[in-house]
């Protein structure tokens, strides 16, 4: 099973810490096993470097750039992605300041984070586990501007 926390940081801190995106990683798995006393500190530092997602922004953006099929379940706030292919399936589920992307096939990945950084170039993909991260870009040549 492939799973990956996805976080949108605010612009400032997106640019700040690009080339060093260890650091905010390093915040994320403290936030994410703090104990009680250090919890609510991490809280309002993770709050304060991160911008809340919107639901309707994200399925929108999905639905324009995801090459294969986008359903809803508004109930449990999540995404569920159909790939080209029938055996390729994922869920997104999608929380107030990050995402949770679940699929046990590889292939999927690519192309919902290709159309997840098409949406801000500020998605930082984490995998559960906090070992290995990448920020979600492609080349501006195919970003689209409203």
């Amino acid at each position: 099973m492939i799973r990956y926390w996805i976080y949108l940081f605010n612009e400032e801190v997106g640019n700040e810490y690009y080339p060093r995106a260890e650091k905010i990683v390093e915040l994320l798995r403290e936030h994410q096993y703090a104990k009680a006393t250090f919890k609510n500190v991490c809280d309002k530092q993770v709050a304060f470097i991160t911008e809340r997602i919107s639901f309707s922004r994200i399925e929108m953006g999905l639905k324009e750039n995801f090459p294969g099929q986008v359903e809803k379940n508004l109930e449990r706030n999540m995404l569920i992605f159909k790939g080209e292919a029938n055996e390729e399936e994922a869920l997104l589920i999608v929380q107030k300041r990050r995402l949770l992307l679940v699929t046990d096939n590889d292939a999927i990945v690519r192309p919902i984070f290709h159309a997840l950084a098409t949406i801000s170039p500020y998605f930082l993909a984490v995998d559960t586990q906090f070992c290995h991260y990448q920020w979600l870009n492609f080349s501006q040549s195919s970003r689209k501007f409203a």
